[in-house]
């Protein structure tokens, strides 16, 4: 099984802002890393834990990603990563590089700054990986089959320009997916995909639809650990429904 970590800020939470939860400060972030590392957890990027996931090796380590490409995720978490050798991803959105949370802003009550162009070749020179998160963070199952497809492939064409990596891994906006969705992302070339299903991932899931462990701000070290290096999650998983069958690996365009 493998542990997926979904964060989304590292860095103080700014006043009146809503939402606190998305926020972890660095002090936060280091303890985070410095206990899984404490306890034998390696921390890899996504693509590389799903790899340990199907060998079978996926025991001493958790995957760790990052959602929108905040500025923050590279001025803040990027070097705690470093000091402490782990990997991760960033599912970055596409058209909004270089701006800020347009999809949220207002509901959340302030503008958060995205990753510049400049910030994202940061990233991927210190050995980070980069994920598709669409090109504009729609709500995609409202959208046509013609208007999903278009925000999956502009979206990995852009990325792949953009860093010179082949973008192989896709997070749904928001967390909201259906079977038709999925299989547009598996048509647009994605190899895996994450979702805001709570739990670890298994072996026999369905490669597009992985399971993550949101890691909350609000919440304790202990809170934490018990999600992050425990099976504390897997129970209510158990209890709503069994893993999907797995789908056989998509043809990269």
């Amino acid at each position: 099984m493998l542990a997926i970590l979904n964060y989304h800020n590292v860095a103080p939470v700014p006043p009146g802002m809503l939402l606190p939860k998305l926020y972890v400060s660095q002090e936060q972030f280091a303890r985070q890393l410095w206990w899984l590392r404490r306890v034998g957890l390696l921390g890899v990027s996504l693509s590389e834990g799903v790899r340990r996931l199907n060998e079978g090796t996926a025991a001493g380590c958790v995957a760790v990603t990052f959602d929108d490409g905040y500025a923050d995720n590279v001025v803040n978490a990027a070097p705690i990563l470093r000091e402490y050798g782990y990997g991760a991803t960033c599912f970055v959105v596409s058209e909004l590089i270089g701006s800020y949370n347009a999809w949220d802003a207002e509901r959340l009550g302030g503008r958060k700054p995205l990753m510049t162009p400049a910030q994202l070749k940061t990233w991927v020179d210190a050995g980070f990986e980069v994920g598709s998160h669409t090109c504009s963070h729609p709500d995609m199952t409202k959208l046509s089959r013609e208007a999903a497809l278009a925000e999956l492939v502009d979206s990995r064409r852009a990325l792949r320009d953009l860093t010179g990596l082949s973008i192989a891994t896709f997070c749904y906006p928001y967390g909201f997916h259906n079977a038709e969705l999925a299989a547009c992302v598996g048509q647009a070339g994605y190899q895996i995909a994450v979702t805001t299903e709570r739990g670890r991932a298994h072996r026999n899931d369905d490669p597009l639809l992985l399971p993550r462990i949101s890691v909350n701000g609000s919440k304790g070290l202990l809170k934490f650990l018990l999600r992050a290096a425990t099976p504390y999650c897997d129970v209510g998983r158990r209890l709503k429904r069994p893993p999907a069958p797995r789908r056989p690996p998509a043809h990269q365009p």
